[in-house]
């Protein structure tokens, strides 16, 4: 059986952004993964996300509001139900690929941001009991249910189009508090990519990201390749 945590204890660093090369580069134990446009990041099960997540989050909390999201994709958030799937199962499943880019990518934006503030101490400590922290549970949902993630399935999905440029955009809240697509609703090939990289690196509504993941989590996958 393969090892559920790959992961070490902590990861230190002369620079936090030695530490982001430390953690992606230098301690990917189970190989790569590729996104579909061919970017390549870590490959980490849910659980070790997880750990990843709360990790950073504890070290640049201010620096990381997109924090949640992710952690809500390794949780497999369920909109219909308001739940996360805290299931063994689930934890050892493999971490999104697309998810996984886009976290690596803002790790890298977090620690040159702590590097350009000379923030001191650069460590992320990585705890496999995260992914089964009743608390950070507790704060995910929390989070996910004041950003409006229950009401989701409301926002037209994939995504919103631009009704001026085509491209992937906010959905707009009226005043009756139904989120509506000015330019109607934009089909694209794969959601969680194509939204994080056209609205990061603001905040987004937990539904884009978590709609998206919901959807391509329904829908037969293509294989992606791997680097090991």
């Amino acid at each position: 059986m393969p090892e559920r945590f790959t992961l070490p204890p902590v990861v230190t660093g002369s620079t936090w952004s030695t530490v982001w090369g430390a953690l992606s580069w230098e301690r990917p134990s189970r190989g790569m993964v590729t996104d579909d446009d061919g970017t390549i990041a870590p490959r980490w099960t849910n659980r070790e996300a997880i750990a990843v997540i709360a990790g950073v989050r504890a070290a640049a909390p201010a620096e990381f509001p997109l924090w949640y999201q992710f952690a809500a994709i390794a949780y497999g958030w369920n909109p219909d139900a308001s739940k996360l799937d805290r299931t063994a199962a689930q934890a050892d499943r493999d971490y999104d690929a697309n998810a996984a880019v886009q976290l690596n990518l803002e790790i890298q934006r977090i620690t040159q941001e702590l590097d350009a503030r000379r923030k001191a101490d650069p460590r992320i400590d990585l705890d496999e009991q995260s992914w089964s922290d009743v608390t950070f549970q507790a704060e995910v949902t929390k989070a996910l249910r004041d950003d409006g993630a229950q009401a989701q399935f409301k926002i037209p999905l994939p995504a919103c189009k631009d009704p001026k440029t085509g491209k992937p955009a906010r959905p707009v809240k009226g005043s009756d508090g139904k989120w509506r697509c000015p330019g109607g609703p934009l089909l694209i090939d794969d959601p969680i990519t194509a939204i994080v990289k056209a609205l990061a690196p603001i905040a987004l509504p937990a539904a884009l990201i978590l709609g998206a993941a919901w959807v391509m989590s329904k829908r037969p996958r293509r294989a992606r390749r791997r680097r090991s």
